[in-house]
């Protein structure tokens, strides 16, 4: 007797353990995400006209712990074409500098900017396929006043196509600044 209850509960998990993949080619499954965390992220717009530079920056000192980040707006000139780049940094432990890791695999990252204010962005660097955007041209319009520019880090490996919708939100931060 004691054979065939063993037989019978070895089939029962030997079955139940095992199931169908899923065939649904629909289904994409993203890869988990960078595991540094930035804590310090600095703007650099550099005017083209009179070659000024403007720093802004968003600081976190402890990355996703309890402190409040702190961050600095700041002003651009009406119609004027800027460079814009980054100091990207993870200071919670040795401090590491991460544009030269996100340059390395720049296949697998996106870095958006909005364009508010009638600003136009575009990326002037790529990873040979697709823009990557550690330095893009900003163009200011005739338009001034108060709003919020957003900076978004996407890891988008196995995903990218050049957009900034597709992949995982590594990083994102939103500033207060003005066109005068």
């Amino acid at each position: 007797m004691k054979p065939i209850i063993l037989s019978i509960t070895c089939l029962i998990l030997v079955f139940s353990a095992c199931k169908k993949e899923s065939t649904d080619s629909s289904i994409v499954v993203l890869p988990q995400g960078p595991q540094d965390s930035i804590t310090s992220f600095m703007i650099y717009l550099d005017d083209m006209v009179d070659s000024t530079t403007t720093i802004a920056n968003y600081t976190d000192i402890d990355g996703p712990g309890p402190k409040r980040p702190t961050f600095g707006g700041f002003s651009l000139k009406k119609n004027r074409n800027y460079e814009v780049s980054f100091r990207i940094e993870d200071e919670t432990g040795v401090p590491v500098v991460l544009n030269g890791k996100i340059k390395t695999n720049a296949k697998d990252y996106r870095i958006c900017i909005n364009e508010p204010l009638g600003i136009t962005v575009s990326a002037k660097d790529s990873d040979g396929q697709h823009v990557l955007g550690l330095v893009n041209s900003l163009t200011t319009s005739s338009q001034t006043g108060n709003d919020y520019m957003t900076f978004t880090i996407k890891y988008q490996k196995g995903v990218k196509n050049g957009q900034c919708d597709p992949g995982i939100v590594y990083f994102t931060c939103t500033l207060p600044f003005s066109v005068l």
